[in-house]
């Protein structure tokens, strides 16, 4: 009996050291300081160029100009990451597109989730429809990796505007005529990324307005960005990643099993060392 409870605490002692361990989830407020500006140049639509500017310790960027579409592109990997922050669109009488990229490879080959405020057509340049897209962009790139790309590359005035997308370049996934942002509100977002698939809520305060799983294996890794249409000025702020941190897999069990072995055979020899003094 004594040599069963002698077992019992070594597997007891030795459980967590990495079998009994949970998972830890490690937050981190980030820096935007090291991300780039991608700037569309679409000459034809008679407006500006998108302009970041970065404040709150590098924690805050706004976008100030009622431009063509950019993007500020992170510098991390946000594969198996769950990724929050906020927008605040600062009022004006405009209605157009606010969102973020992610799974981001270059200029033209990434995710997108846009938020329109209300249902605007523009001829040439097609229907934009009120609420929440998720499209996939795959036009073929070769220019600069940021800054003030080549006029018209890789996407045209209507490429990124059209709630429908264009063939070979932006393809919807998902529309939802959810109701238009609102000006000075704060809007959460939570994004977790996964290879093959990746799940999109956002908040206002505690309420859910918005959440999409979607499957799609285009990107199974990439960056994320904020993303802005002729919109402005519009706050992004509150950034952080929350990354699931597991425990060692180091196979503890085989050295258990192997110690609950040597203890086991060494009870038995001393118990038959014993009788055969005995006898």
């Amino acid at each position: 009996m004594r040599d069963i409870l002698v077992v019992s605490l070594a597997i007891a002692l030795l459980l967590p050291l990495g079998c009994g361990r949970k998972a830890e989830h490690i937050e981190e407020w980030v820096d935007l300081s090291g991300w780039k500006e991608v700037i569309y140049n679409y000459p034809a639509n008679g407006q500006g160029q998108g302009s970041w500017e970065l404040s709150n310790n590098n924690q805050w960027a706004t976008q100030n100009i009622n431009g063509d579409p950019t993007i500020l592109i992170s510098d991390i990997d946000v594969t198996g990451t769950t990724v929050e922050g906020s927008w605040i669109i600062k009022g004006n009488n405009d209605d157009d597109l606010v969102g973020f990229v992610f799974g981001y490879q270059d200029p033209g080959h990434f995710y997108l989730l846009d938020w329109k405020k209300g249902t605007q057509d523009v001829g040439a340049c097609g229907l934009a429809e009120q609420g929440i897209s998720i499209k996939v962009a795959t036009a073929d790139y070769s220019g600069p990796e940021s800054g003030v790309l080549e006029a018209s590359q890789p996407f045209d005035g209507k490429d990124l505007w059209n709630t429908e997308g264009t063939e070979g370049k932006v393809t919807l996934l998902y529309h939802e005529e959810i109701e238009g942002w609102e000006f000075e509100k704060e809007y959460e977002f939570i994004l977790q990324f996964d290879p093959g698939s990746f799940t999109v809520t956002i908040k206002d305060g505690e309420i859910t307005i918005f959440t999409k799983t979607l499957e799609d294996t285009t990107y199974q890794d990439g960056k994320f960005g904020f993303y802005n249409f002729s919109q402005a000025p519009v706050i992004y702020k509150g950034f952080k990643t929350i990354s699931l941190i597991s425990p060692s897999h180091f196979p503890w069990w085989i050295v258990i099993v192997v110690i609950s072995l040597l203890l086991i055979t060494f009870a038995v020899f001393k118990k038959t060392r014993g009788a055969t003094r005995s006898s």
